[in-house]
């Protein structure tokens, strides 16, 4: 059995919503019985991330993660918001061991660390 890449998947996935030959209900079900038939269920939740990703780019847009050791407040989280577009998609991630600060990651390869955790790593390097 051929097993695809999350990416493929995605792209597949992407295309057939934007074909609109079936509704979108009836494209979930297929998916996930294709998931199911190629054994890659167990796989979904990375597989569906992409999914996300994919459709995000699409229009235009980048993924934004903001990992921060504690829970933004609405207003602070609103202002890192606004500092990119509408077509642009945020997620926040926790992350206790940054001890405070923030990460952002653009599209996964684009990084601003401001985190205590980084501060403390390059300090204790010299």
């Amino acid at each position: 059995m051929t097993t695809f890449t999350a990416n493929l998947y995605a792209r597949a996935f992407r295309k057939a919503l934007q074909e609109q030959k079936a509704s979108e209900d009836e494209l979930v079900k297929n998916f996930s019985v294709l998931l199911l038939l190629q054994g890659s269920l167990r796989r979904r939740e990375e597989i569906l991330h992409k999914v996300s990703q994919e459709i995000v780019h699409h229009h235009g847009g980048r993924w934004i993660t903001v990992e921060t050791a504690r829970l933004l407040p609405e207003n602070l989280r609103d202002k890192i918001r606004h500092a990119f577009s509408n077509a642009d998609y945020m997620e926040q991630r926790i992350r206790p061991e940054l001890i405070a600060g923030a990460r952002i990651v653009v599209d996964g390869s684009q990084e601003f660390d401001g985190s205590l955790k980084r501060k403390l790593d390059s300090m204790l390097k010299m």
